[in-house]
Parts: C-alpha cells; sequence; structure tokens
C-alpha cells in the first residue's frame, strides 16, 4: 500500500478545524473513542502495514519511522481528549490543547514533521 504524504498531512491538519468546530459547539458526529482508534485512518493503516511487513529499512528511517508510528498514536489519544473536552463543555481547556503551546498542537506538529522527513525516504517504502 502507498501513502500519499500529502494527502496524509493535509488530512492531520484538517482534524484541527474538526475539533475547533467542536469545541464551537458542533460535535455531534464526532466520536472520542473512535478518533482514539490510530489505525483508522489512511496514514494509520498505512503505518500498521508497513509495522507488520517488517521492511529492510536503514536504522535512520527505522527511527523516523517509530517515532510517527508512537506519536500518530499520541495525536489520536490527545485528540480524542479534545473531543471529550468539548462534548463534557470544558471548551476552554479544549481550546488551550488547540493553541499554540497546547498537547494537541504540539503533537501534531510533531506528527506533520515527522511525516515530511518521512517524505524524504519513500524511495525506502518501494515510493517514488
Amino acid at each position: 500500500m502507498e501513502l500519499n504524504f500529502f494527502s496524509a498531512t493535509n488530512a492531520h491538519k484538517a482534524w484541527k478545524k474538526r475539533l475547533h468546530d467542536c469545541v464551537s459547539g458542533a460535535c455531534s458526529t464526532l466520536d472520542p473513542d473512535t478518533i482514539a482508534l490510530d489505525n483508522r485512518c489512511d496514514l494509520g493503516k498505512w503505518l500498521y502495514r508497513i509495522r507488520e511487513s517488517c521492511p529492510a529499512l536503514s536504522t535512520d528511517t527505522q527511527r523516523l519511522f517509530t517515532r510517527l508510528f508512537e506519536e500518530h498514536a499520541a495525536f489520536h489519544r490527545v485528540a480524542a481528549d479534545v473531543a471529550r473536552q468539548a462534548l463534557a463543555n470544558q471548551r476552554q481547556e479544549a481550546l488551550q490543547q488547540l493553541q499554540g503551546g497546547g498537547e494537541y498542537a504540539r503533537i501534531s506538529n510533531q506528527v506533520i514533521g515527522t511525516l515530511g522527513e518521512l517524505y524524504l525516504k519513500r524511495r525506502e517504502f518501494g515510493m517514488d
């Protein structure tokens, strides 16, 4: 399975808007328990497939892959927490997560940065 790194990056960036909308009261269709699952989105499916197939990767690429795998799981946990806060009318706490110094903002930026680094190593995954 190939991964479109740009689509994966954009999909994760779009979560901020979805969660912000949720904090603003438009949260009826977001389920925190589903959001917490890190193997349902395209990036998560790709990460789990690569992990299961154990391709021969350079040490640097394996380190990046492991970091992305862990950051991606944390991203989903934190995004689910923001949705839970919004649903519990803890809007201020949820907004703090979405802003620059919040946990959501931090982990989201890490995922996007690591995705960019891994994109440069995409040939090791058989992608052009």
